[in-house]
């Protein structure tokens, strides 16, 4: 994500295709969530998960996985809160949230 006026990246998500073991087919686990702390309350990391959601869609991956940070790193609990805000519901120490 950009800002092309001021030429700066505000915002990165990193996806990686899996290949399912127990299900055949395949998903997507968000490796990086990043966006700029200058522009966190303007909803971009709201934006860039809603574009990993219409790109997994088009891949016809059925969901998202997100790792969590350990407990007590700093933001671990913004960081989970704002997941499930998002409707990441737990899944052991990940996050899951199913699209199809």
């Amino acid at each position: 994500m950009e800002n092309v006026p001021a030429a700066e990246v505000i915002g990165i998500a990193v996806v990686s295709q899996v290949s399912a073991v127990r299900a055949s087919g395949h998903y997507g686990i968000l490796q990086e969530l990043w966006v700029d702390p200058r522009y966190r309350s303007a909803q971009h990391g709201r934006g860039l998960l809603a574009a990993v959601d219409r790109e997994a869609r088009a891949r016809g991956w059925p969901m998202i996985e997100v790792s969590l940070p350990l407990a007590g790193r700093p933001g671990a609990e913004r960081l989970v809160a704002f997941y499930e805000s998002m409707g990441f519901t737990p899944a052991g120490q990940r996050r899951r949230r199913r699209l199809l």
